[in-house]
């Protein structure tokens, strides 16, 4: 009776072996063959072990497309995104300036025509390095008045267009002094490079709007 006793627990061991053994017991052990070799290692801050490169950069580098995580900071953003909202509106109200009857009014509009445009070209080159997202669009209140300035004209549309640039350009003075201070250098380049311009267009925005009185 004890030795059949014995011979059942041998049985019942030799069973619970193979059971540890099993394909499918060995897989959840995690054997040194699965699959913990086919995937690279990743920490917790997005950047790829073995490679030292965040995520994003080397998706970047992969379909050369920007991913847009902002390479300066908040103040220097702020500074390029109004600078965008007023150069695109200085294009805009200069061609619809164009057709005043006052030539010093008309060729003041040529001229914020091809400052600003170049101004705005550098600066979208310029965003695009340092992944900033500029305004596709007007804020609600600026295209209101825009819309408003396109249903002026004659005397009235040069007053108020002169009056505004006057203002305009006054802001944008400070805007870009501010812009000066910026860590970034290609940033501080920018508004440097761009500051005199702007300063000259708000003296000859005053220089006529002492004839239109």
């Amino acid at each position: 009776m004890k030795t059949l006793n014995l011979f059942g627990l041998m049985i019942t061991a030799a069973c619970t072996f193979q059971a540890c053994q099993s394909p499918d017991s060995r897989t959840a052990g995690g054997d040194s063959t699965s699959t913990d070799t086919a995937q690279t290692p990743q920490d917790t801050t997005g950047m790829v072990a073995d490679t030292g490169l965040k995520a994003s950069d080397k998706e970047e580098m992969k379909t050369g497309k920007p991913t847009y995580q902002s390479k300066v900071d908040s103040d220097e953003a702020t500074f390029l995104k109004e600078a965008a909202i007023g150069g695109m509106m200085e294009v805009e109200l200069g061609k619809l300036a164009q057709q005043s009857a006052r030539p010093e009014v008309k060729a003041f509009a040529a001229q914020m025509v091809t400052d600003h445009t170049k101004a705005n070209n550098e600066l979208k080159a310029l965003a695009s390095e340092k992944k900033i997202l500029l305004p596709a669009a007007y804020p609600a209140d600026v295209k209101a008045h825009i819309d408003m300035m396109k249903k002026m004209d004659g005397t009235a549309f040069d007053k108020h267009y002169i009056d505004m640039m006057v203002n305009d350009h006054d802001k944008t003075v400070t805007l870009f002094k501010g812009g000066q201070q910026s860590q970034t250098k290609e940033v501080k380049d920018f508004a440097e490079k761009t500051l005199p311009v702007i300063m000259e267009h708000y003296k000859k925005a005053k220089a006529i709007q002492s004839t239109l009185q």
